[in-house]
């Protein structure tokens, strides 16, 4: 790996193990490091180690602390929101359960290590009108409902996902089926509706919401350092066999066993080779929640296996026409209206014509190359991800 990799893994190891803090190499800026940990949501974790070194510029130590102080702010605004909902659920009888970072930040050695930028909580069925009631009576507004959940705003920073489902089924129908009715959950110690996974069910789950955003969009690099994290925790107590079986199950133990071999590779400092070099430089380009244009590249890997020469004429014509399960995570009703397609398809590409993302869309295909191209497909077809729609 490149030198940058190599710093960044330096200074997470520094807060994460509370290790010295070497300075900043000749080449690398402050300023690029705050830009990775805010794409990132690492923010408390590089930033915090940086803050330490000796060779930054003062302009930049004043971002940092203003960063740092805004993110620790945040992080403990969330707890203790959590904190008091899980009480008020409790309280009121509502079926809930604590989402991926809900419960992640609680194993990193203090919360404001994992940032988070909402609470993901679940909720039952028969729970759902009362518990987004509860919201909005403690101050939450509706802003928007996308698909499995919905998104509601409370002043200055918080944001609630209210989970109808855990897994999006059109990602994934198996999945959807796998984590479906709190069939994988026991009761929290110390509550009665409060719903848990064992340490092996979110570890598949964490996999699975990290696979889902590769397969969709990408995903950054602080999921590595959630598996880092929470294989040092607990990767001696957990049984692997059950891991490994359920994970196959889902269609990700391929990609679970890149990711974790990348995730020590690049924080622990071994001897990595092309392919896990490649993986990491397209997770840190991606950005905490991926690009909406990478969505193409699982879909390209099917084709090179097809044994058919994916070039750019083939992805343009697949960017123009795409099937309809990826139309379906951007047009719900396609779910309901397959035949609507078509439409879909014309609305899609009117929008795209006046809209950012399609004129950052287009500019990428017109000028990836064909050896990029192959660089991402090997990517997705050595990551194995067999996902049904």
């Amino acid at each position: 790996m490149k030198t940058l990799e190599k710093y960044l893994a330096q200074l997470i190891l520094a807060q994460l193990k509370q290790k010295p803090v070497p300075d900043v190499p000749e080449g690398i800026t402050a300023e690029a490091i705050i830009e990775i940990a805010t794409k990132q949501h690492l923010k408390y974790l590089l930033l915090g180690a940086l803050i330490r070194t000796k060779n930054i510029p003062a302009d930049a130590q004043g971002q940092i602390r203003e960063l740092l102080m805004g993110s620790i702010i945040k992080t403990g605004v969330q707890v203790q929101e959590q904190k008091s909902l899980e009480q008020c659920f409790e309280e009121r009888g509502i079926v809930n359960q604590p989402m991926k970072g809900a419960v992640l930040r609680f194993l990193y050695p203090s919360p404001e290590m994992r940032e988070m930028s909402d609470l993901d909580i679940l909720f039952a069925e028969q729970n759902m009108e009362e518990a987004e009631q509860i919201l909005k009576d403690r101050g939450y507004t509706l802003y928007k409902a996308v698909k499995h959940h919905d998104i509601f705003r409370k002043p200055p920073f918080l944001v609630i996902e209210a989970h109808h489902a855990m897994y999006d089924k059109t990602v994934d129908r198996n999945q959807y089926g796998y984590f479906q009715n709190f069939s994988r959950t026991t009761v929290k110690e110390g509550c009665r509706y409060t719903q848990v996974f064992s340490k092996e069910d979110f570890y598949v789950y964490m996999m699975a919401h990290a696979a889902k955003h590769f397969y969709q969009t990408g995903c950054g690099i602080r999921h590595l350092v959630d598996i880092y994290v929470y294989l040092e925790r607990f990767g001696q107590e957990m049984n692997r066999e059950y891991l490994d079986s359920e994970m196959q199950k889902c269609g990700i133990l391929t990609f679970a066993e890149h990711m974790e071999k990348l995730a020590y590779l690049w924080l622990d400092g071994g001897e990595s080779e092309e392919f896990y070099d490649n993986l990491f430089a397209y997770m840190l380009d991606s950005g905490i929640y991926g690009k909406d244009e990478n969505g193409i590249w699982n879909q390209f890997a099917k084709e090179k296996q097809k044994g058919k020469e994916a070039g750019r004429f083939r992805l343009k014509l697949w960017y123009a026409f795409p099937p309809a399960h990826y139309m379906a995570e951007y047009y719900p009703y396609l779910e309901e209206k397959p035949w609507l397609l078509p439409w879909a398809w014309l609305v899609r590409g009117v929008g795209g014509l006046f809209f950012h993302k399609g004129k950052y869309k287009r500019r990428m295909i017109q000028q990836i190359d064909a050896v990029q191209i192959r660089k991402l497909q090997n990517i997705y077809e050595k990551m194995d991800l067999h996902f049904k729609s």
